[in-house]
């Protein structure tokens, strides 16, 4: 039991000293713009391409067919088990 208590107090250790690192270490232009730009907005870069919706019709219907054939496998399941009542 000592070396589990031990380990814990180590490992909050580590935590404390990785946060003190990230706040004191981090480069201030970063800092800058994750408070200007909220938490997840810097994840990706403004000069990536963003990916705009599926246009291709053959992509697009096969998703559309796909969602079919889930929905009917789905009510062919639910209309088996069903007890007659």
């Amino acid at each position: 039991m000592p070396v589990v208590v031990s380990v814990a107090i180590i490992a909050v250790g580590f935590g404390a000293a990785a946060t003190w690192l990230i706040a004191t270490r981090l480069p201030a232009e970063w800092v800058e713009r994750g408070r200007n730009d909220g938490r997840y907005a810097a994840l990706s870069a403004a000069d990536e391409l963003v990916e705009v919706p599926e246009t291709d019709p053959r992509r697009v219907q096969a998703r559309t067919h796909s969602r079919r054939v889930r929905r009917a496998r789905v009510r062919a399941t639910h209309t088996r088990t069903a007890k007659p009542g």
